[in-house]
């Protein structure tokens, strides 16, 4: 009798579950407008592990035969939760999609899945398949509650030249959310006249301050990703499989094809051209059909709204829409530079993909006001970068308590 309740109890969180997967968790909560790709459709808000927040992908400045790809997930993780919050999901495949043939369909693959995590200071160990079979595995850098950050952990793969790098982190976007979300909120309610003084009100606030995020980062010789040209794009998604099971010692696991929960390329795209309606479908797409137009109709709608000229349309439609939402790396343009990279004629808007310090809410923005410039008064992140891989910052960690100490965030 017990055996047969047992039966029918995992069935039952089995079918709900499954059933669960098949709606595409249809939720009604109101996702936020303006985050890069941080909580981008009403999803992703309920399910956290498999966020993506931004995608930065150039070439290393102190070595610029070398590609570094970056994706950080799981925002807005408080650095008093590093016990239960670092941990990377074993159910999901984090994967960077690379084109290099010109067109919109991903032409290379390199994959990093997890080990499960328990938090409580413990590493995972991740496992790394790159372009052309190569494949190795590395422990994570553990998030700690100490007052002062852990040594990264760093893993060389001899073999293929790779190297690699995953756990908590600074958070590197910068960005006035709230400015953002009221400018893009004053153009839905009053199409055709955004009110765009919002964005800068408040003096540059950077809403992602003192907060953290997973990084997975890999870097790749430039000739592993060339195809015909010098020319790659690079897309990041998170997947999981199409059936997950709640097993009787509550762990879930996943069987079947892989499907995308999230994706992300080029920045803000999501988050402030696709409607509510539309963004979890937006997130489950390909970028072929991007490029297939099957969200022009909304993004243009959504330009109007930010009364953005015909011109301006047209170029931003010939980056999100023609050729796929994806991020566009010429090998051949230089990198240099500290923290990542910073020189002028590099970078995100020539075609130098995106690095850490490139202000893309700016850019963005200025080509949505039709070239006039536009900003949110942060420019730069709240912590400077390492200048060498993985680039990116300490995590943020608790404060030692003592009267007044900053905390950084600001909300």
């Amino acid at each position: 009798m017990n055996n047969s309740n047992s039966m029918i109890r995992s069935r039952r969180r089995n079918a709900l579950l499954a059933a669960c997967g098949c709606a595409a968790l249809a939720l009604v909560c109101a996702p936020r407008v303006i985050a890069s790709d941080h909580i981008d459709s009403p999803s992703i808000t309920q399910d956290r592990g498999s966020d993506l927040t931004d995608t930065y992908a150039f070439l290393d400045p102190n070595d610029n035969t070398q590609v570094v790809l970056i994706m950080s997930t799981q925002g807005f993780v408080v650095s008093g939760e590093h016990f239960g919050m670092c941990i990377f999901d074993h159910n999901i495949r984090y994967r960077f999609e690379i084109e290099n043939t010109g067109d919109a369909k991903p032409d290379l693959f390199l994959d990093v899945s997890y080990s499960k995590g328990l938090g409580r200071e413990k590493t995972q160990t991740a496992t790394i398949e790159l372009p052309g079979d190569a494949r190795f595995t590395a422990e994570t850098t553990k998030g700690t509650q100490e007052y002062e950050a852990p040594e990264i952990d760093l893993t060389v793969d001899k073999e293929s030249g790779a190297r690699f790098f995953a756990g908590p982190a600074d958070d590197p976007f910068f960005l006035d959310d709230t400015g953002a979300n009221r400018l893009v909120g004053s153009a839905l309610k009053n199409p055709g006249n955004p009110k765009i003084s919002l964005l800068g009100e408040r003096g540059g606030r950077d809403t992602y301050a003192g907060f953290n995020t997973l990084i997975t980062a890999i870097s790749v010789p430039a000739k592993m990703l060339r195809g015909d040209s010098d020319i790659i794009g690079v897309n990041a998604v998170t997947q999981r499989r199409t059936t997950q099971t709640i097993g009787e010692d509550g762990v879930v696991t996943g069987s079947g094809e892989w499907v995308t929960i999230d994706r992300d390329g080029t920045p803000l795209v999501n988050n402030g051209l696709i409607p509510p309606a539309r963004k979890d479908e937006y997130n489950a797409a390909a970028t072929a059909d991007d490029a297939n137009g099957k969200f022009e109709d909304d993004i243009v709608k959504s330009l109007k709204a930010m009364n953005t000229n015909e011109t301006y349309r047209a170029k931003l439609a010939k980056v999100a829409v023609q050729k796929g939402d994806i991020l566009r790396l010429d090998l051949t343009v230089p990198n240099k530079g500290p923290q990542g990279g910073n020189n002028k004629d590099g970078g995100f808007g020539k075609m130098g993909g995106r690095r850490l310090q490139d202000d893309v809410v700016d850019m963005v923005f200025t080509m949505i006001n039709n070239g006039d410039p536009l900003g949110d008064k942060v420019d730069e992140n709240d912590v400077p970068f390492r200048s060498k891989f993985p680039f990116v910052a300490n995590p943020t960690q608790p404060f030692r308590a003592a009267a007044g100490a900053e905390d950084r965030t600001r909300q």
